[in-house]
């Protein structure tokens, strides 16, 4: 997975970067995710539990759960059925 950064390069000053200062949105993975190799994931997106992401795909939007998403943008291919 990769996690692009829209706010640019590291921080300039020494003591933000010692402390890990990331300057992203965060991303949120739910449960039992499978992204497959060379995702893109842009910040404050939302994935959730038991989705599928297809190689290569590049996740711009919030994902619901139980589903499968592929391309660029991301977009639902189908539903994933859901254990009851």
């Amino acid at each position: 997975m990769t996690h692009y950064n829209t706010r640019g390069a590291a921080p300039l000053k020494a003591t933000p970067r010692r402390e890990g200062w990331e300057g992203g949105t965060p991303i949120t993975i739910g449960n039992k995710v499978r992204l497959g190799a060379n995702v893109l994931v842009l910040p404050g997106v939302t994935i959730g539990d038991n989705t599928v992401v297809g190689t290569g795909s590049v996740v711009t939007r919030n994902l619901p759960a139980n589903v499968i998403a592929v391309g660029n943008p991301a977009q639902v291919y189908r539903d994933l059925p859901t254990d009851t």
